[in-house]
């Protein structure tokens, strides 16, 4: 049990302390309006020296958009991208600073009795969970829970503060980014290395005008990505599979594109046949989309401008590439390693989450799919009879899938229908 809580779970409110005698030098990193007379009384954090905290009702101060960069380094945590999908209207902040800086920033909704964090994909630790929870918790009386989407956290259940479901939500590809592109060359297994120079060699062998080219921010036009999603689509449909993009988000992923992104190109008489969307928080890089004409796969376009892309992201000093999930068969290729991110619901007491039925039977079904999918990949991995039977029986599924996703298509194509858009996104070279 954390230090700020009483026996019986009652909550042990600790007053606001005071600015250091240092004020002035921390004034500097952390903006004046953080330290009004009548800030809110806040509970402590077991791992940071927090030495006060405020909630900011229905508003996002002006230090927020530099701050969520700075300590969570997400291209889905940054002030612009939460703006492009959603209204920031109604949206609440709650921020916690030590004697230097602000050290924890979460942004949320309050929907009747539950708190929804807008920060995703981002790494916030049991303490951060369970010192928002605790000021969530004392400022709400009417809230029963929290609700989290898609966190990089690790949480003992048995130990937290408060009642809490942790459930697998999204997988993601991660490669961690060497100094030189030479040394990351030299990483990569041997039999990637030589197909990646051989298709390489061959390409440039039957298209000498093939190269390569990079935008920057202020160069990428809705164009340039409009070209992108066509690429996609024609893969998409060679595979009679789901396309990836709708309308509507060309424009969104054009505007993030002009703030955080720059775009991987390969031309081939000076015609693009193939395109990586990628952005840049800090030293953190993010791919979110791969196309490439079908026509070309013998050369594996897809494969070569993702390899230059990381190459750019390396000359750039990146230190990480998300590769998003899926797909880890390839992407693993590029040393690329799974992570999980998990999502959270913290409940205020067992009345609360007993209260909260629904989710809470939801949240138990969810997790104990997902140790039945890591228990079916075990059984594979194995090999034998029974994981040849599973393998085949997995086969047959998504054969059906398959034939269902090509009807899907027909119909809608027949309708005049828009295209079908791929829950989560993802990439594929």
């Amino acid at each position: 049990m954390n230090s700020f809580y009483a026996e019986g779970g009652h909550q042990m409110v600790i007053e606001h302390t005071t600015a250091p005698a240092n004020s002035a030098t921390i004034s500097a990193a952390i903006s004046d309006d953080f330290w009004p007379e009548g800030n809110p009384p806040f509970s402590s954090h077991q791992d940071k020296h927090i030495v006060s905290s405020r909630f900011y009702e229905g508003a996002i101060p002006d230090f927020a958009e530099a701050a969520l960069e700075r300590l969570y380094a997400n291209i889905y945590c940054t002030l612009t991208r939460i703006g492009i999908y959603e209204p920031l209207d109604g949206v609440h902040t709650f921020a916690a600073a030590d004697e230097h800086d602000i050290v924890l920033l979460i942004l949320f909704r309050i929907d009747r009795d539950t708190v929804r964090i807008l920060n995703q994909q981002v790494a916030l630790s049991e303490g951060d969970l369970a010192c928002f929870a605790a000021n969530v918790f004392s400022r709400y009386p009417a809230a029963r829970r929290i609700e989290g989407y898609a966190l990089d956290t690790q949480v003992a259940a048995s130990g937290f503060a408060f009642p809490i479901q942790v459930r697998p939500q999204l997988e993601e590809n991660v490669v961690d980014l060497p100094p030189s592109a030479d040394a990351y060359m030299r990483q990569l297994g041997k039999s990637t290395r030589e197909l990646m120079r051989r298709s390489m060699r061959k390409c440039a062998a039957q298209f000498p005008s093939c190269r390569f080219e990079v935008l920057s921010t202020h160069q990428i036009t809705p164009r340039h990505v409009r070209e992108l999603v066509r690429l996609t689509d024609q893969r998409m449909d060679a595979r009679s599979a789901e396309r990836y993009v709708v309308n509507a988000d060309i424009d969104r992923m054009a505007r993030l594109a002009r703030s955080h992104g720059y775009l991987g190109l390969m031309l081939i008489e000076e015609t693009i046949v193939a395109a990586s969307l990628c952005f840049k928080v800090g030293a953190r890089h993010f791919l979110y989309l791969v196309g490439h004409d079908p026509r070309f796969d013998a050369f594996r376009p897809g494969r070569q401008v993702t390899l230059h892309v990381i190459f750019h992201a390396i000359t750039l000093g990146g230190r990480e590439l998300w590769m998003m999930g899926g797909h880890h068969d390839w992407k693993s290729h590029f040393l690329a390693r799974r992570k999980t991110l998990s999502s959270v619901t913290i409940y205020r007491s067992r009345a609360a989450a007993l209260a909260c039925w629904r989710p809470l039977l939801r949240n138990a079904a969810r997790s104990r799919l997902h140790d039945l999918k890591l228990l079916m990949e075990e059984v594979q991995a194995r090999g034998g009879a029974g994981g040849r039977l599973l393998g085949h029986s997995l086969a047959a599924l998504r054969h059906a899938r398959k034939r269902l996703r090509r009807l899907r298509l027909r119909l809608a194509g027949e309708a005049g229908k828009p295209c079908f858009r791929r829950d989560g996104g993802d990439t594929d070279a």
